[in-house]
């Protein structure tokens, strides 16, 4: 299979769609996340599939940091950059889109929900200290909303990985690998483990990213033999993921995701396909980090009355979808708007 843009596209659809599974469905017994009476009635009453996709649903962790590796690492390739400057610019355009979904959506908190406490505690969630708004604003933390707790984890790993990684594809990519080992393996020994290093633990999928596009692992023998299977080994295939992944979860937890990621996307990409639902997972995985941004306001913390008022699970998820993409489109046409006028002003002055 040639992973081309378009294939990038459907895996981040489909990535999104489990990161809005885990968070909608994962959580009913910790009902300090819930208002008491938003719940969901399954898709099949008498089988509860939907606690078993949300259960699995976290490797989206493991398949967002696969791809930011695999995309950066051909991205790289192509802008001729040094590694350092590639990863600067990199962190610079996350912060950018970060903060403006920041700047719209955590003054509202701010506004109207001040009394709302962090979950498990009586501390004001959000606070208005000034020492509390730049460390969210800077993503060291996460008490805003506790979904974004990956943003620390995500520029940590650019800042200090990225460019040692890239570096090390112009030599050899076992030397990736080793490191990458290295700094998992030495999360598990140190305890208390500090929470500024968890980006080690999250790391290996980044790694593994970069060296299966300095490879071309979706090019290779095995997986153009792969290419040749029909629709009932590849759901064949999807199936077996599912189930090795809620095994290892059982076993070990998710941490160990990254060894099921690249073959998970590779059938989850082929099966939309198969189902022809490629434009539509494309059209998701094109907004996928500002809807990991912004969903979990209208599922969480804003208005989660709202989203669970279907109680029929697909209805569940599909307003959540909607109002979550709604939101974003109207965002992304104002951030285009004021980007043009800018330019435009620019030009005349000149």
């Amino acid at each position: 299979m040639e992973f081309t843009k378009k294939q990038t596209s459907i895996a981040k659809g489909v990535a999104i769609c489990l990161m809005f599974v885990h968070h909608l469905f994962n959580y009913q017994d910790f009902g300090y996340r819930f208002l008491p009476g938003n719940s969901y009635t399954p898709l099949i009453y008498f089988f509860n599939l939907e606690a078993y996709l949300a259960h699995f649903g976290n490797i989206c962790i493991s398949i967002f940091l696969f791809l930011s590796g695999y995309g950066l690492f051909l991205g790289w390739v192509r802008s001729q950059q040094s590694p350092i400057r590639y990863s600067v610019d990199k962190i610079k355009d996350f912060y950018l889109t970060y903060w403006i979904y920041f700047i719209i959506f955590v003054p509202i908190g701010l506004l109207f929900f001040q009394r709302e406490t962090l979950w498990n505690s009586t501390k004001l969630r959000y606070s208005g200290d000034p020492i509390t708004f730049l460390l969210n604003f800077l993503g060291w933390s996460s008490t805003y909303n506790q979904e974004w707790w990956f943003v620390r984890i995500f520029v940590l790993t650019l800042l200090f990985l990225c460019p040692v990684y890239l570096k090390l594809t112009e030599k050899n990519t076992v030397w990736i690998a080793v490191i990458s080992l290295f700094l998992f393996a030495l999360s598990f020994k140190i305890d208390p483990f500090p929470s500024i290093l968890n980006f080690t633990i999250w790391q290996t999928s980044f790694a593994l990213g970069i060296i299966c596009a300095k490879l071309n692992f979706f090019s290779s023998h095995s997986i153009r033999y792969l290419d040749k299977l029909g629709w009932i080994w590849v759901s064949s295939g999807l199936l077996l993921c599912l189930l090795i992944g809620l095994n290892l979860r059982a076993r070990v937890g998710i941490k160990f995701d990254f060894l099921i990621a690249p073959i998970f996307i590779y059938f989850s990409v082929r099966t939309v396909e198969m189902l022809q639902l490629n434009k539509f997972f494309a059209y998701l995985g094109q907004y996928s980090f500002p809807l990991w941004l912004v969903h979990s306001f209208f599922c969480y913390y804003y208005f989660q009355d709202f989203i669970y008022f279907p109680k029929w699970s697909p209805l569940i998820f599909l307003l959540l979808l909607i109002v979550s993409l709604l939101s974003i489109l109207g965002i992304e046409q104002l951030r285009k708007l004021i980007k043009d006028n800018i330019k435009l002003i620019f030009s005349k002055l000149a």
